[in-house]
């Protein structure tokens, strides 16, 4: 036996099937988005990320007189770069190593690799002083030496413990014209959801033996890098801007000063933000959700035309949309009589899987890690 059902009680059982699918569809996009960042343009721009091809590198692309070499390849997500006294490059790898790198027969490519150190956690930072290696990983800094001089670390002393690492972690390490460690260390949400932990989003200063750690600046919500214009004490600091609100939020270079307050989690970029009273702007804004990590001013003799602009490396973002980041931009700082400094972004070398860090060789080239590919590139001539 069939019962009719009438028009009048089918819109009343659909009615609450679709309230129900919109429950099950916008809760779970609401919660995405206030966690993560999530919307609609994030999540076209993974998909386009899938379809992409992957770059290659014949793919990069940088301005006339510059050649693209790979210098070292079969890394395992490296991170960051740095050469040592010795002449070779040390290489973090996201796995826990350190490789030493070197180009004995100067072929333009590295034949020569040696585990300098492993067991680290994380590590994103690297920095010599003298012949010892200060290493930024995941909770703290540790300090490697080679006892024997036979090329590996023999001592591996953790110095700075117990920073906050949730979702972001401790950076990069620089050491300042007065020997201190400068630590970038991340938030541990994004936009201070979850509440403000002491010492996170900062710059903390520390002496060489861990002693004396504080907080330098504040508001840096993750300050992947750190250095100091050539020559002066003038620290600048790339910064990563939150996932939420997705839009109107840059990446940022910010000149570091003692003190300064640089506005997260409430501010962003040139005064953007409802709390931005008291706070510094910065100084150069790059592409929204771009990751801007690596820094480096160019002290090289190769390409005179640059000599002390800063290079940074845009991983790119997390969705892995291709018309964001990855690529390397160059800025041109200019320093105002009152003492401010304006930066002007050009691009200079696209093509990328992932560059994260760069640095400058002994030979004047640049040199980025693709974080991607696991290769290190030689940008010279």
């Amino acid at each position: 036996m069939t019962v009719p059902v009438s028009r009048r009680s089918g819109r009343g059982c659909l009615l609450p099937a679709l309230l129900g699918l919109l429950v099950v569809v916008a809760l779970p996009c609401g919660l995405g988005y206030y966690a993560l960042g999530l919307n609609l343009a994030f999540i076209s721009g993974a998909i386009r990320g899938v379809l992409a091809p992957p770059p290659s590198a014949s793919d990069i692309t940088v301005p006339e007189g510059v050649v693209v070499q790979v210098w070292a390849s079969g890394l395992d997500s490296p991170t960051s770069l740095t050469f040592g006294p010795d002449g070779r490059l040390y290489v973090a790898e996201l796995t826990g190593n350190v490789a030493a790198l070197a180009d004995r027969d100067d072929d333009h490519a590295a034949e020569e690799r040696t585990e300098f150190a492993a067991g680290l956690a994380s590590p994103l930072g690297l920095a010599f002083y003298e012949s010892d290696l200060f290493v930024g990983q995941r909770g703290g800094v540790t300090r490697l030496r080679d006892m024997d001089g036979d090329g590996v670390a023999d001592e591996a002393r953790s110095i700075v413990e117990g920073l906050p690492a949730l979702r972001h972690q401790t950076d990069s390490i620089a050491i300042g014209p007065d020997g201190r460690l400068y630590i970038g260390q991340g938030s541990t949400s994004d936009r201070g959801e979850t509440g403000v932990q002491p010492l996170e989003a900062s710059i903390l200063v520390a002496e060489r033996d861990g002693n004396g750690l504080r907080v330098f600046a504040s508001g840096t919500r993750n300050p992947y890098d750190l250095a100091f214009f050539p020559g002066t004490s003038q620290l600048f600091a790339t910064d990563n801007g939150r996932d939420v609100p997705p839009s109107g939020v840059p990446d940022e270079l910010n000149l570091i000063v003692e003190g300064g307050d640089y506005g997260w989690p409430g501010c962003w970029g040139k005064g953007q933000g409802p709390d931005c009273a008291g706070t510094l702007p910065s100084v150069a804004e790059f592409q929204e959700h771009a990751s801007t990590n690596g820094l480096v001013f160019y002290t090289g003799d190769l390409f005179p035309l640059w000599r002390d602009n800063a290079f940074v490396c845009l991983y790119g973002s997390n969705s892995g949309d291709p018309g964001i980041g990855k690529v390397i931009q160059r800025v041109e700082l200019t320093q105002a009589a009152d003492g401010s400094w304006q930066g002007e972004v050009f691009d200079f070398a696209s093509g990328f899987n992932r560059p994260l860090d760069i640095t400058v060789g002994p030979d004047g080239a640049l040199y980025v890690s693709d974080f991607g590919s696991g290769v290190i590139y030689r940008l010279g001539q």
